[in-house]
């Protein structure tokens, strides 16, 4: 009995120091966090937190698409508080920038802030009377209609910059 239990005890202990070295690695995530902190004067922000974030501009009708794509649009805080200060807004890279493209063909977007159409020259969007107390104003990008030979999946990137001016 005791030459059975000499022999049985070391081998149920390599067993368990095996399963042990075989165990269960742990597992790291990372993750990014992003924070944005506007300054007290000057601030432009979508209401929507996520708006920017994978639009999809979808036809008005989708077995038609000579009727063309719906508008997407979404509600911006502006605000520059300095008694002279108007805000102004442009597409980097110009309007050849707010397109999608397939790969093979390209279709333009308009984009407009508060009506005012956004190209590669800044342009006021908001005045310096109204900029003080702070606005709201809509983005509203729209979409040319597709021609016959453009099918397939569109995407595109673009970038609007907004810019605090001082009036004289």
């Amino acid at each position: 009995m005791f030459k059975k239990l000499a022999i049985v005890t070391p081998l149920a202990v390599l067993a368990l120091n095996t399963s042990m070295a075989f165990a269960v690695e742990p597992i790291s995530q990372s993750i990014n966090v992003r924070a944005f902190v506007p300054t007290a004067t000057f601030n432009v922000a979508p209401q929507d937190v996520d708006f920017g974030k994978d639009l999809e501009i979808v036809l008005v009708d989708n077995n038609d698409s000579s009727a063309g794509f719906r508008p997407v649009s979404a509600v911006h805080n502006l605000k520059h508080t300095d008694p002279k200060g108007a805000i102004n807004a442009y597409i980097e890279g110009g309007q050849a920038a707010a397109t999608l493209y397939n790969g093979t063909s390209g279709i333009p977007m308009a984009v407009y802030m508060g009506g005012v159409m956004l190209t590669d020259d800044s342009v006021e969007i908001v005045n310096e009377t109204d900029s003080v107390a702070g606005v709201q104003r809509a983005m509203s990008i729209r979409t040319a209609t597709p021609t016959k030979s453009q099918t397939g999946n569109f995407a595109g990137t673009f970038t609007v910059v907004y810019e605090p001016v001082i009036k004289p």
